[in-house]
Order: structure tokens, then sequence, then C-alpha cells
């Protein structure tokens, strides 16, 4: 009996993952990387505003 080698075995495709659930993962993650960045510079504005009147 021969061993099992997933290399010949199975593709890319095998394991569930199409070029669409790759292509929406990255978007997801552009999204999720903009949301976080708009969030920091929120909360970046509103301790600017602040420090501005504590003065």
């Amino acid at each position: 009996m021969e061993g099992f080698d997933p290399a010949i075995n199975y593709g890319p495709n095998d394991a569930g993952i199409s070029a669409i659930t790759i292509i929406l993962g990255i978007f997801v993650l552009i999204f999720i990387s903009w949301l976080f960045g708009k969030i920091y510079g929120q909360l970046a504005k509103i301790f600017e505003n602040k420090n501005k009147s504590d003065i």
C-alpha cells in the first residue's frame, strides 16, 4: 500500500476555499482596517478637542 501524499491527491480548492471566498476575505480585511482607522481618527479628534478645552 502506498503512502498518502496530499500534494498529489488534493488540489487547492478541495478544502472548500474558492476564489470568491478569498476575494471576500481580502475585502473584509480591508474594510476592518479602514473601520479601525476611522474609529482611531474619531477618538484622536475627541482627545485633541478635550486637551484644547482644558488649556
